[in-house]
């Protein structure tokens, strides 16, 4: 048997469809085995494979065991002389394993080897070809040396940014997402470590392959699309970001041993790591505090507009107030409106909704002028109180407002152009659909055919072929083209692959539509919800 193809999948049915959908194509000539392990999916994983890929040998592990000890289940199974290691959010090339499996074959001295994974926007994903991690490769990542100079064989180690894309490289490690393995290196270096959970095994495999005497290559002859992070993102985003770090650690205390000359102590690649953790958390947490330190800073422009409005420029006729005083009065008003904000839901559930934020702002003005009549201390200006109400109006409710109409837009595409790639029959029914739909108020302006026997210009129900597949990105340039709607049934994942680096300065948004079964049948249509799954890159 030429090749074992093995997937792990947890909760993404959809793509799981389009992973399976272009593999059967992949493998036409092939002696291949295909087994889908499911991790416990809560989704309709399990009977969609079974419904629509009976020749897929389905695992059902019976609980979410984890990447390395989900594919090892169908390791220990799989009879091909090369295994694939392929993720469920992955699209691939009719000629990607034929390409691989000869790379393989006249390169006996490589115990892996990876193709050049593509982000859906067609930039590539630099996780594909990585080096071995180390602390100065982490602290080069962490303070943007990595980005800033990746031409350096010193700073773009990691992602070994300084290679050239195009040509094949020996590199230390691959991504895990698509990594085809020699059966025989896999068998002396051993399967993969169930210590790992989701993160870091492909990184264990590789150094143990390597210490072996094998050679791992990067190969850009053919290419996939990698859909990143579809299954990390059933998983609460602490978790997932804890188990990273944590796997990074079992890494470095498996591998970097006391004593090693290569690299520096133990103890001190461990401490970096969790430093590394540490700042990541503070970004996440920055970034979700971004609201509340907004509100207070407006609120305090309020304050300051208020009293200047009350008692003149240079506060001629402001009470005597020592500045404790006056701090005591910014600090109390900040801390009634905040609290107030906070119990209102104005940073969880009505978080970015105006209309909140007024019964917010109302409720604190109240509050204010409670303490301003019955608190002497507090005592400063009943008519400022009544100014600053007036300005956090504006200020608070309307950043909110801006913010919600900026994001509708994004959304729902408001007043952009979107085409559908796939036949042109399913292209009119996507268009009548979604033009019932209050959500989606994008024109579906034309079809991007995928067959290559298509006629450009032909006409249906007064939507036109635009071109082929081929023809993707000159289209979304010449049309100003915001919005792609991909009929995953009908289309051939390859062809918009190829099209994936041609889009130009133009980036639209792309939208998969998982299942499309309408065939043109308009009585199919009255109750048809289409799900349109947003594609971005990593």
């Amino acid at each position: 048997m030429d090749l074992s193809v093995i997937i792990v999948s947890y909760n993404v049915s959809s793509f799981l469809d389009q992973t399976l959908a272009t593999l059967s194509e992949a493998v036409n000539g092939l002696s291949t085995e295909v087994y889908v392990v499911d991790n416990d999916s809560h989704d309709d994983s399990v009977a969609m494979v079974r419904r629509k890929y009976p020749w897929v040998k389905l695992i059902e592990s019976g609980s979410n065991l984890g990447f390395a000890r989900g594919n090892n289940l169908a390791l220990e199974k799989s009879q091909g002389r090369y295994v694939l290691l392929l993720n469920p959010d992955t699209v691939l090339r009719t000629d990607t394993l034929t390409t691989m499996i000869d790379f393989l074959d006249t390169h006996p001295e490589a115990g892996a080897a990876g193709c050049k994974v593509l982000n859906p926007d067609g930039s590539l994903q630099l996780a594909c070809r990585r080096g071995f991690p180390s602390p100065g490769m982490a602290l080069y990542k962490m303070i943007g040396l990595s980005g800033l100079f990746p031409k350096s064989r010193t700073f773009g180690a990691y992602n070994l940014t300084y290679l050239d894309p195009e040509v094949v490289s020996e590199v230390d490690a691959l991504s895990g997402s698509f990594m085809m393995l020699r059966k025989e290196a896999l068998d002396q270096a051993g399967f993969l470590d169930g210590d790992f959970f989701m993160y870091g095994e492909d990184l264990d495999l590789c150094y143990r392959i390597k210490q072996a005497g094998w050679k791992i290559y990067y190969v850009p002859n053919t290419e996939i699309i990698h859909f990143k992070g579809e299954s990390a993102k059933t998983v609460p985003t602490r978790k997932s970001v804890r188990d990273f770090y944590t796997a990074m650690h079992i890494f470095v205390g498996k591998h970097y041993r006391k004593g090693s000359k290569k690299y520096m102590p133990q103890w001190l690649v461990i401490a970096g790591i969790y430093a590394s953790m540490g700042v990541v958390y503070c970004v996440r947490m920055l970034r979700r505090m971004w609201q509340p330190v907004l509100d207070l800073v407006l609120l305090n422009i309020s304050l300051v507009l208020g009293i200047v409005l009350r008692f003149g420029l240079k506060l001629e006729e402001a009470p005597a107030y020592s500045r404790l005083q006056w701090l005591s009065i910014f600090v109390v008003y900040s801390m009634l409106y905040m609290v107030t904000f906070f119990f209102t839901g104005m940073y969880h559930r009505y978080r970015n909704d105006p209309d909140r934020s007024l019964i917010g702002i109302f409720i604190g003005f109240l509050f204010n002028v409670f303490i301003v009549n019955f608190i002497k201390e507090y005592n400063f200006s009943r008519i400022a109180s009544f100014y600053c109400w007036g300005f956090n109006t504006i200020l608070v409710s309307g950043w909110r407002f801006l913010y919600q109409v900026n994001a509708g837009r994004k959304e729902h595409g408001a007043g952009e152009s979107a085409v559908v790639v796939g036949r042109l029959e399913d292209a009119v029914f996507v268009r009548d659909s979604l033009a019932r739909d209050e959500h989606f108020i994008s024109e579906v302006i034309g079809c991007v055919e995928s067959s290559k026997d298509a006629i450009r210009g032909r006409e249906l129900s007064g939507l036109h072929v635009l071109g082929l597949v081929e023809d993707l990105g000159d289209i979304i340039s010449e049309y100003r083209v915001q919005t792609v709607l991909i009929a995953g049934s009908s289309v051939p994942f390859a062809d918009v692959l190829r099209a994936g680096s041609k889009f130009g300065v133009m980036r639209p948004e792309f939208k998969l539509i998982p299942e499309l079964n309408c065939n043109g049948n308009v009585e199919n249509m009255n109750n048809a919800v289409l799900t349109l799954i947003d594609i971005k890159p990593s």
